[in-house]
């Protein structure tokens, strides 16, 4: 391995490596990190892509696929199907003893990438097959992209986007049923005019699909070229093979996009669009959370109660929105890490560092703090019911909240001293119903506009929030 340190570890502390590794059920309590611990068994689908185990998989198969590529022009006589099968079998009945072997090669050879080359060498020859053309012309870094690329798309496809359409369909659903439910809104804090609950929780579900649309198109690229990018080693051996096509059509063929203008490593571009569409999801939702906390802590939701779970050490009364301050934190985390992610991998050194391979191995831990934050929203979101006596109520306290609504009428009936009138009449007033009504009676107005202003109050100034849920529910489409 290129960045291990067992060569430093004391032979007790390999020894306790290797019985981790092949122990399945070590205890949660002894892990280091919370996401292999505590929260291990909500995240524990994200380990069939990013764990150690899987990276050796996802190696085995582009090694695996590239050898029997390179049947397909020749350089390889053909592949009789029978040991084709046999091959893809290496992959498909990949387990925790075979990862437990190739990690054994490592200690001695101390390179990982090697070590699965040399643990395919046994396989191949054992079937009688060229040996020589495992590994053919590639640098490590070409098999770890191409791992990696195919790690972060099936992780996307098959964990992350079915999570967070979950999560975005339940807002929307949220934003239908209470669509109508009018509330007091609030700008700088204060009170404003009146909106819906729906209407409010339609704009994060509307922000939070385009982005999943976005995180969705992003097409995630591989590379396949050699030590420095130019197939120097695959043209020497055979030049008149059509390398870049050869190149361009595997990678292809594992559903990545290939990238021919590359170093030894290929530009992160890719999981750079990738890390930044999740870090802008992540920050959509870490306002959702504090948004529905607010709502909480204002009673505008209720929490339900669950009769055996405890709110407070000490306090006996207390049921706190604990699920959405855990997503708050943990999508937090997340995006510390897909922050340093973007940064650092948009940068490499000459042709080759090793930096980004370190990095690259935390990628799992973002996707896990992520998913770990759509759970508990969702989960939280389970728990709220809507205290729509409270909303009314408060509403009906802050008559003022429509002054904007009679100032603007006022307006188009050629009153150009409106805004000041009800600026003077209002402004830092808390108002209520009968003066609201001694001030439109002393208007000298028509007595249609007259009419018009008194029918205007809190509960029914709501402007098209509810046709605007009604157009955000046409536009997601899950």
């Amino acid at each position: 391995m290129e960045d291990s340190e067992t060569y430093l570890m004391s032979p007790c502390i390999r020894r306790e490596i290797e019985r981790l590794l092949m122990d399945n059920n070590f205890s949660a309590l002894t892990a280091i990190s919370p996401i292999d611990g505590r929260y291990r068994p909500r995240v524990a689908v994200l380990a069939d892509y990013f764990s150690e185990q899987a990276l050796i998989k996802y190696r085995l198969e582009v090694e695996i696929n590239y050898f029997i590529y390179l049947s397909k022009i020749g350089i390889i006589k053909k592949i009789p199907p029978e040991k084709k099968r046999k091959l893809l079998e290496i992959i498909t009945k990949f387990s925790n003893k075979d990862a437990v072997k190739i990690k054994k090669i490592e200690e001695t050879i101390n390179h990982d990438a090697k070590a699965v080359e040399y643990f395919l060498r046994k396989k191949i020859n054992q079937l009688t097959l060229p040996t020589e053309y495992l590994h053919f012309a590639l640098t490590t870094y070409d098999i770890d992209t191409t791992a990696y690329s195919l790690a972060i798309k099936r992780s996307r496809d098959n964990i992350i986007l079915p999570s967070l359409k979950l999560l975005i369909r339940e807002i929307k659903q949220m934003a239908e049923l209470y669509k109508g439910k009018p509330m007091l809104g609030r700008t700088h804090g204060q009170p404003a005019v009146p909106t819906t609950m729906g209407k409010e929780l339609m704009v994060f579900a509307i922000r939070l699909f385009r982005e999943y649309q976005e995180l969705k198109s992003i097409i995630i690229e591989a590379k396949l070229n050699g030590a420095v990018g130019n197939y120097n080693a695959h043209f020497a051996a055979f030049p008149n093979v059509n390398w870049l096509k050869f190149s361009a059509d595997f990678i292809d063929s594992l559903g990545l996009k290939p990238n021919l203008f590359t170093t030894q490593i290929m530009p992160y571009d890719s999981f750079i669009k990738i890390f930044q569409s999740l870090f802008l999801i992540n920050q959509v939702l870490i306002g959702f959370n504090q948004d529905l906390w607010r709502y909480i802590s204002d009673d505008y939701f209720l929490q339900k109660i669950e009769e055996k779970q405890v709110g407070s050490s000490t306090m006996p009364q207390k049921v706190n929105p604990i699920d959405l301050e855990n997503s708050e934190g943990n999508l937090g985390i997340a995006n510390s890490l897909l922050g340093f992610l973007i940064q650092k991998l948009a940068i490499s050194r000459l042709q080759r560092d090793l930096s980004d391979k370190t990095v690259k191995r935390n990628i799992g831990m973002a996707f896990a703090y992520s998913l770990l934050g759509y759970q508990s929203t969702l989960k939280g979101l389970n728990k709220l019911s809507l205290n729509e006596k409270f909303l009314k109520e408060e509403l009906l306290e802050h008559w003022e909240i429509i002054t904007e609504g009679i100032q603007t009428i006022l307006r188009t009936g050629g009153d150009i001293q409106a805004y000041e009138k009800l600026k003077e009449f209002s402004q830092g007033k808390k108002l209520d119903q009968n003066q609201i009504k001694n001030f439109v009676e002393d208007l000298k107005v028509n007595p249609k506009t007259k009419k018009q202003l008194l029918n205007l109050t809190p509960l029914n100034y709501l402007g098209l929030a509810e046709k605007l849920v009604d157009e955000g529910i046409k536009i997601i489409k899950f």
